[in-house]
C-alpha cells in the first residue's frame, strides 16, 4: 500500500478523488487544499505519490513540482500532473518542471488508476501489477505480428513477460520466433480450464508464448468466459503480456483490450489504414485514454511524419498520447523473418529494433 498526497484548491475534486481512490485501489489518501499546503504536508510527511492540480491560486502546480523535486525529502516522489489544459505546450510544461505523467481534466478515472499504480510500482517494484499490453489494428499487412514479438523480446529483458498469439485462423507468433506450435491456446478450451496453467512455449530469449492453433477451424474460438480465464491465469504468472491481437472486435477482445496498460494501435498511412484507424478510434472511445497510436512503417519509400500523421487522424488531448510513435522501415525485417529470428535480436541496433527500445521506454518510464 502506498500514500498518495492529492493537492487541488477545488474541494469537490479533492472528495471525488479520494472517493474513487479509497474505493479502487488500496491506498492510503492524503488531501491537501492548495499549493501551500501541500507542499508543507509533502514535507512533513513525504508520500509515495503526489497528484497536482496546475491551475491553483497562489502558488500554482508547476511551482509545486519545482519545489517537491529540489528538497531532497520530497525529490523521489512520484508526482501527477492533472490540468484543464490539453495542448502539447503544457504537456512539455509539466515534464520539464519534473512530473512522471500528464493527464488531462476530465480525467479517465481508469486511466489515473493504471497511472498510479505504475508509479508505485516503479517505486515499489514487488507491488506492481502485471502490465498488459494489446497490439491492434483491424487492418491487415500493418504488422502486428512483427511489432507484438518483437516488443515481447524486448520486455523479457526487462522482466518476466508472455507473448499471446490470439489469432483465430493460425498466427504467426511462433513462427516469427522459430518456434513449432505444438501446444497451444486450442489445447487449453477445456471443461477444467480455469484451473489449470495455460500452455505456454518458451523461447530461448526466456520470453514465454501462448501460441495460436496451427491449423484453421480445428479448434474453436475462445468465447469471452475461457479468454478471461485464460487472461487470469497469465496474470498471476508475468509481468508484462505482449497480446498479438486479431482484427476483430467482438465480446472476446473487448474485455482483454479494457485490460490494457496500453493499447498499441497500429497504422499506416495509406488511405484505407488511416480510415481504419479513425474508425477504431471511434469504436474504443472508452479506451482512448490508454491508447497509443504507433505508425509502423512498412515502405521504404515512405516519408510520412509522425507529426502529419496526427494532423490526419486529428488527435486530441482525449488521447493520453496524442503524439503518434513512428516505428522506421527496416529492411533487415525481411531477412530476419526468413530465419525465424525476431529482429530485435538478431540486430539489436537495427532501425526497427531502436524504434523499439524507445517505444518500451515510452511505456515504462511515462515519457507520455
Amino acid at each position: 500500500m502506498a500514500r498518495v498526497l492529492i493537492i487541488d484548491d477545488n474541494p469537490s475534486i479533492l472528495t471525488l478523488l479520494r472517493t474513487f481512490l479509497e474505493h479502487r485501489t488500496p491506498h492510503e489518501v492524503i488531501l491537501a487544499e492548495g499549493g501551500k499546503e501541500g507542499m508543507e504536508r509533502a514535507v512533513e510527511d513525504p508520500p509515495d505519490l503526489a497528484l497536482v492540480d496546475v491551475m491553483m491560486p497562489g502558488i500554482d502546480g508547476y511551482a509545486v513540482v519545482r519545489q517537491l523535486r529540489r528538497d531532497p525529502r520530497t525529490a523521489d516522489v512520484g508526482i501527477i500532473i492533472l490540468t484543464a489544459r490539453g495542448q502539447d505546450v503544457d504537456h512539455e510544461a509539466a515534464l520539464q518542471a519534473g512530473a512522471d505523467l500528464y493527464l488531462s481534466k476530465p480525467v479517465d478515472m481508469q486511466a489515473l488508476a493504471d497511472a498510479i499504480e505504475t508509479l508505485v510500482g516503479r517505486r515499489n517494484p514487488s507491488s506492481q501489477r502485471t502490465l498488459v499490453l494489446p497490439v491492434l489494428s483491424l487492418k491487415g499487412g500493418i504488422g502486428v505480428t512483427t511489432v507484438a514479438t518483437n516488443l515481447a523480446v524486448l520486455l523479457q529483458q526487462v522482466g518476466s513477460t508472455v507473448l499471446w498469439d490470439l489469432s483465430p485462423t493460425s498466427g504467426h507468433a511462433a513462427l516469427f520466433l522459430g518456434l513449432e506450435p505444438k501446444i497451444h491456446w486450442g489445447l487449453d478450451l477445456t471443461n477444467s480450464q480455469s484451473d489449470s496453467a495455460p500452455k505456454l512455449l518458451q523461447h530461448r530469449s526466456g520470453l514465454q508464448v501462448l501460441c495460436a492453433p496451427p491449423v484453421p477451424g480445428v479448434f474453436r474460438w475462445l468465447d469471452a468466459e475461457s479468454s478471461s480465464a485464460l487472461m487470469r491465469q497469465l496474470m498471476t504468472e508475468t509481468k508484462f503480456i505482449v497480446i498479438d491481437m486479431p482484427p476483430i472486435l467482438d465480446g472476446v477482445t473487448e474485455p482483454l483490450l479494457s485490460e490494457a496498460y496500453r493499447l498499441l494501435l497500429l497504422t499506416g498511412d495509406d488511405p484505407p489504414a488511416l480510415q481504419t484507424t479513425l474508425a477504431t478510434l471511434k469504436a474504443l472511445r472508452k479506451l482512448r485514454s490508454k491508447t497509443l497510436v504507433v505508425y509502423n512503417v512498412r515502405d521504404s519509400n515512405a516519408h510520412f511524419a509522425a507529426e502529419a500523421l496526427q494532423r490526419t487522424l486529428r488527435l486530441s488531448h482525449k488521447l493520453q498520447d496524442p503524439v503518434p510513435v513512428d516505428l522506421p522501415y527496416d529492411p533487415y525485417q525481411r531477412a530476419a523473418l526468413k530465419r525465424g529470428v525476431p529482429l530485435a535480436l538478431a540486430r539489436p541496433d537495427s532501425s526497427l529494433t531502436r524504434g523499439l527500445k524507445g517505444l518500451v521506454q515510452r511505456l515504462l518510464i511515462g515519457q507520455t
